[in-house]
Order: structure tokens, then sequence, then C-alpha cells
């Protein structure tokens, strides 16, 4: 048995979780790839996959097996990187997932880094969810810190303002807030992902104030958020990059100024895979994004006007 053949595959088949799928990307039809998997169980000695007429999952000792061989296929990658003498030449397809709420800003920022490396694709997802790289084959990722203990290697790209703020149509009917002890009062919008966190921290000086939050509109994506703060839901608390738009179109007022939120930023972070050998586009990009999101970044310009502006150069 071609073991190291067997083992790409198995993970193949987890990736993609279906025989067929693997078997696709593989030139293999899926009788071929099912018989070779049942080979690899009975080298490892363990069943892999619980098999039934709808889903294919995991055993425990396949999701053990996994995590401990996904890591060699990164090394296999990295290492056919290195002997295809790609060190120096940034070239290929960068996968990345990235939260909704900065879709805009990545978007344009690829457009600009397009121009100068055009020999770098870049394949964007958008989701709110903690995508396994590895496993969904992903090159990396941007994040809202703070991050999670992981195996992914992680770089800050920035830290970005958070603000409290309300819409002009809210604040003409909405109680009194003069302090962060009157936000209990107050509708307030919250991540459904985040249901135990009803508390919203400020600053008074060296003080930390916590103030209490309710609210009937949760939602998992910031981008929502924001829009139903903008007809008039209720209080937000968000970083620059989701509210520095609709504050600029004053659409948004920013609150409280007297009391910051505290912690005052949220950062950002490109996280990845790699250990010890970083892809030359990823590497490159990463090293772009810190650059233009430094702390002179405006999170409220039209990034329409980029796009047209990379437009126009090709």
């Amino acid at each position: 048995m071609d073991q190291l053949g067997a083992i790409v595959l198995f993970n193949k088949v987890v990736e993609t979780g279906s025989f067929s799928e693997a078997g696709r990307q593989s030139n293999l039809v899926p009788s071929s790839v099912s018989r070779r998997i049942v080979d690899l169980e009975g080298w490892v000695g363990v069943t892999l996959f619980h098999r039934t007429t709808r889903k294919l999952n995991l055993t425990e000792a396949g999701r053990l097996f996994h995590q401990r061989t996904r890591s060699i296929m990164l090394d296999l990658e990295e290492a056919r990187i290195m002997a295809a003498g790609l060190e120096d030449k940034p070239a290929g397809l960068v996968r990345i997932t990235l939260p909704a709420s900065l879709e805009q800003h990545i978007v344009a920022a690829t457009a600009v880094f397009q121009d100068n490396w055009p020999d770098v694709s870049v394949g964007l997802t958008s989701t709110d969810r903690n995508v396994d790289l590895v496993a969904e084959g992903f090159d990396m990722a941007i994040r809202a810190g703070p991050l999670k203990d992981s195996t992914l290697r992680a770089r800050k790209l920035a830290e970005v303002p958070r603000r409290l703020c309300a819409s002009p149509k809210y604040l003409a009917t909405a109680p009194r807030l003069t302090h962060p002890s009157d936000i209990e009062n107050h509708a307030c919008l919250t991540l459904r992902r985040n249901p135990g966190d009803n508390v919203w921290q400020f600053k008074d000086g060296d003080e930390v104030i916590n103030a209490r939050i309710h609210g009937k509109f949760m939602a998992n994506s910031g981008n929502m958020l924001v829009n139903a703060a903008r007809h008039g839901r209720g209080l937000i608390l968000s970083p620059d990059w989701i509210l520095a738009s609709p504050i600029a179109r004053r659409e948004l007022v920013t609150l409280l100024p007297a009391y910051p939120p505290y912690p005052a930023t949220s950062s950002l972070y490109a996280v990845h895979p790699y250990q010890r050998f970083v892809p030359p586009k990823v590497r490159v990009l990463i090293d772009f994004l810190i650059e233009r999101f430094d702390k002179d970044y405006d999170w409220s310009a039209d990034t329409t006007e980029t796009l047209l502006a990379a437009e126009v150069k090709r």
C-alpha cells in the first residue's frame, strides 16, 4: 500500500466530506477511494470513519489521526514550494477567510496589492465563524482579537479604535445618556455568538465602569448590527472598521466621548498555518496589509474610489 498517498487521500476525504468529491479531485472513482481508505484503516489498525447512507463522520481515532497527519500535509506543501524554487517569486492563489464586516476594506486592499504583485491571485471567503484553515484549505485568515490559543501563526495588522454609537433617529426618543450607567435603560445591539457578553466596559480616568446591557436585537455579524443601528434599533459598540463610514455620513453619532470604551481598541490579525516556511505569496500579502492598515489608515474612506483606481490601472 502507498501509505503516504493513502494519508493524502484520507485528508482529502476529511476536507471535502465525501468519498466522491475526494475521488473527483484525485481522478479516482468513489469505489477506489473507499478501497484505499479501507486499506489505510487496516494499516492503522482502527476504523477512521463512521459510514452511514447520509453522512460521513470521523471516529474518535479518525479525528486524532487527522489532527496529526494534516500537519504532515502542510510540511509536504512547504517542501514542495521550497523545492520549486519559489522563495523569491510570489505567485499563485492565496485563499483568505475574513469577517463580513471587513469585506470592503480587504477587497480594496487586495485590488491595490495585485497591482504590485500581478502573479498573485486572491480568493476571498466571507464568514464570521473561525474556519479551520488547514482542514478547509485556506492560506490565511483575517481575525479580530483577542485570539484563541492555537497552532496558527499570527501577525498584527492594526489596532482599531472602538466607539459607542447610535443613530439620530434612535436618540430622538431614547432615554437620557450622560454616563455609562445610563446604558442599562437603552436597547443594545449584540453579537449572537457571544450571548454571555452582557457587560460593556468603559474608562473613567483610571476606573473601569461595567455597564449592563439589554436588548431585543441580536445578530451573528457586525454588518447586521451596524445596519440595525443605522435604522434606529439601539446602541452599538464596535470598532471603526465598521462604524467609521456611517459616522462620516452622519448616519451614526459617537456617544459618551468622556468615557472611552475599554479596551479602547480592537486588534486585527492575519493568521496562517505555516510554521517553518511561509509561502512568498502569503508573506508579501501580509506585509502589504500591515503597511496599508497602519495608524494613519482612514477607516471611513470610500473604498469604491480605491477599487475604481485599481480597475483603471488594469
